[in-house]
């Protein structure tokens, strides 16, 4: 299990340049098969966009390039392209040695004074300590699947809905890296997803809470062509909104068993 945030990156001697040095817990995959898990891949690209810009994740979307199979290092360069008074439009990439494997945009800042108002509920479903607890990964020892608690607390195959609690087993804060890792256990909700590959991933950040569970509600809205789109809501225990995300990731020609 990671004790140190692992998708924390590290700045470069340019500016604008990060790095993510990958250790286990930041990859997916069955043994001597790792590759960099799309939401830390997001998670490191927020980072790099809130180290350089030192305002806080408005939202964030990746596309996936290409593949990351044993990358030791993940090259990130961040830019601002525009910006106000008050929030600060960004690009990125990321690539391994040299070869391309994501694209970003993002949006960073606040505008104050502001009141907040969260019109978004979260569904009434069994709590994490009354939800189905699942054991076991298909991905190798150590590897992210391990930095979780997963609790499914409804599953319905018909509407493509599933309400997944998670928590971190090391107590990571739930900062906006963190649920944009969550945010990537999209493919699962539904058998015919798992072991898909994802295509792109949109977030959006409303803001973190204290460690502890998190209620991520996943809605699929279409099989189409060969894909999945679908977005989810996540919620703290208390019944917060803390952020929304959406995906579209190609579905797997022969589903990974559960």
């Amino acid at each position: 299990m990671g004790r140190f945030p692992f998708w924390r990156v590290v700045p470069g001697q340019r500016s604008g340049s990060f790095t993510l040095p990958v250790m286990p817990p930041a990859t997916a995959g069955p043994e001597g098969a790792p590759h960099i898990m799309g939401g830390v891949a997001l998670a490191a690209i927020v980072d790099a966009m809130e180290l350089d810009s030192e305002l806080p994740l408005l939202w964030a979307q990746v596309q996936f390039l290409g593949p990351t199979q044993h990358a030791e290092e993940l090259a990130i360069e961040v830019e601002q392209c525009r910006g106000g008074q008050a929030v600060a439009q960004y690009a990125a990439s990321a690539s391994v040695n040299g070869r391309p494997t994501h694209r970003a945009n993002g949006a960073l800042g606040s505008r104050e004074p502001s009141e907040q108002t969260l019109f978004a509920a979260m569904p009434e479903v069994p709590g994490p300590e009354e939800s189905l607890a699942v054991e076991g990964s298909w991905s190798a020892p150590g590897t992210l699947p391990y930095q979780f608690d997963y609790r499914v607390a409804m599953q319905d195959e018909e509407r493509g809905v599933q309400a997944l609690w998670t928590r971190s087993r090391a107590n990571f804060a739930v900062d906006a890296g963190w649920l944009a890792i969550i945010s990537d256990l999209f493919l699962g909700a539904h058998p015919a997803t798992r072991g898909g590959s994802s295509l792109d991933a949109m977030f959006r950040f409303v803001q973190g809470c204290d460690p502890g569970w998190v209620l991520s509600f996943i809605e699929l809205a279409a099989f189409d062509r060969g894909v999945v789109h679908g977005s989810a809501r996540h919620f703290a225990e208390d019944g917060r909104l803390l952020a929304i995300s959406s995906q579209t990731g190609v579905l797997p020609r022969i589903p990974r068993a559960p």
